[in-house]
């Protein structure tokens, strides 16, 4: 569906209305009405007659349609200011509920960025939408990937819906391609507290009643990339019994370490030791509204594809973004995009008493960036600032007396602290070197 038609859509429903309202019923005229409307016959206006009738002006017990009196029509008026002002909403509505917010994510090294959402739910388990508004949802917030994951054992609204769990992604899936959204099916394995996704299935329904081993090991046979969620949903994340066992049996690939908002800490140890992809997702059971971060993975993929994100995933090249400014993943790959989307110069100029002096980074993507100096040269001073989306900022750089009177190669080392490695458990610390020419 089009812009132009859902924003045309209410206005041909107040026209129909209106239409309704001024529209000839079925009446019969009255000798009070026909002596009401004595002056207009001056004016041409005769109640119709019936063929073969006995006198002009008799009341007939045959129904003709007209148009309201006056008198008949005044009740009804009323609601037309009404239905204008819903009329005139509407469409605004409609508009705002259309409108992509872009979020730009350049290539970043030979990889292309792709936003992904690989953890979602309908009403076909317990979620409150249909997965068609998951998609128009995914195209209104800029994601470039999603997969519906519904609950393969716990299905509150199974009286209403379907029973057969490939029913979400066989909905979604036109409307997705249509609108150009990699769509990924999915399934979550829930088993008790435990669950995990599995994505890139080819059988919905075949994990429903069985063990959380059996289940892991039918999407293996699938080809599934699995991950666990949430794994301190209910408290504190333990490498349980049946996790050691399913991820020596290679049943799983990855953790979510972002679900929505939350962080689970103690689960980040897991990545480097056991080499776990990252993963971050929503999670999102409710609507989404559009001014709500929405927590997504960055897919460092080699081409926009259901395939480039599986190999993608396999190869561990994700990010955990919360939709705001906190960004969770390993090093190799937190360096590769940062070192890609904040573009420095390579010459600063420093003229005395202007306060712009320092170094102007850019930045083309829609993240943030916290800069905090951890080391600069004795004779310098630099200052923290925030780097916002699509914008350049200046580190402002102030020398000393003992600063050199000619060119100088300058390395000032700046941690970005909204980033978080996963191997450290710290931020991310880059050198940014440069010429500085007095």
């Amino acid at each position: 569906m089009s812009v132009q038609t859902v924003t045309l859509y209410p206005m041909f429903l107040y026209a129909w209305a209106c239409l309704w309202l001024m529209a000839p019923v079925p009446m019969m005229p009255t000798r009070s009405m026909m002596t009401s409307l004595e002056p207009m016959k001056p004016l041409g206006y005769q109640w119709p007659q019936r063929a073969g009738a006995a006198q002009p002006g008799a009341v007939h017990a045959s129904v003709t349609a007209q148009w309201y009196p006056w008198s008949m029509l005044r009740s009804r008026l009323v609601w037309i200011p009404v239905l204008s002002a819903i009329a005139a909403l509407l469409p605004l509505r409609a508009q705002q509920e259309m409108v992509r917010r872009h979020r730009p994510m350049p290539k970043a090294g030979d990889y292309l960025v792709l936003k992904a959402d690989l953890h979602m739910h309908t009403v076909f388990s317990d979620g409150q939408v249909w997965p068609t508004t998951r998609v128009m949802e995914a195209w209104r917030e800029d994601l470039d990937v999603i997969a519906i994951t519904d609950h393969d054992d716990y299905r509150p609204n199974e009286k209403d819906v379907s029973m057969d769990l490939s029913r979400p992604y066989e909905i979604a899936r036109p409307i997705a391609e249509g609108l150009g959204i990699v769509i990924v099916p999915g399934v979550e394995i829930t088993k008790g507290d435990i669950h995990f996704n599995a994505l890139f299935i080819r059988d919905h329904n075949a994990f429903r009643g069985k063990e959380l081993i059996t289940a892991l090991t039918e999407a293996k046979k699938q080809g599934a990339f699995s991950f666990w969620n949430h794994p301190g949903w209910k408290g504190k994340a333990e490498w349980w019994p049946v996790i050691a066992t399913a991820y020596s049996d290679r049943l799983f690939q990855g953790i979510e370490l972002l679900n929505g908002p939350v962080y689970y800490a103690e689960a980040r140890q897991w990545i480097g030791q056991y080499g776990l992809t990252v993963m971050g997702n929503s999670d999102i059971h409710n609507a989404s509204l559009p001014e709500d971060p929405r927590t997504v993975n960055l897919v460092l993929a080699k081409e926009r594809s259901v395939e480039g994100v599986r190999e993608a995933l396999h190869a561990g090249r994700t990010i955990a973004w919360d939709g705001g400014r906190r960004l969770i993943g390993r090093r190799e790959w937190l360096e590769t995009l940062v070192r890609t989307y904040l573009q420095a110069p390579r010459e600063v100029r420093f003229t005395p008493g202007f306060w712009y002096n320092g170094l102007a980074l850019r930045n083309d993507s829609a993240l943030t960036f916290e800069l905090k100096p951890v080391e600069a040269p004795r004779w310098m001073e630099a200052l923290s600032t925030v780097v916002p989306p699509r914008s350049t900022t200046v580190v402002q750089l102030r020398l000393n007396r003992d600063a050199p009177k000619t060119p100088a190669r300058v390395t000032v080392r700046m941690e970005v602290s909204n980033t978080l490695v996963t191997e450290t458990g710290g931020p991310l610390v880059l050198p940014f070197e440069f010429e500085l020419i007095p």
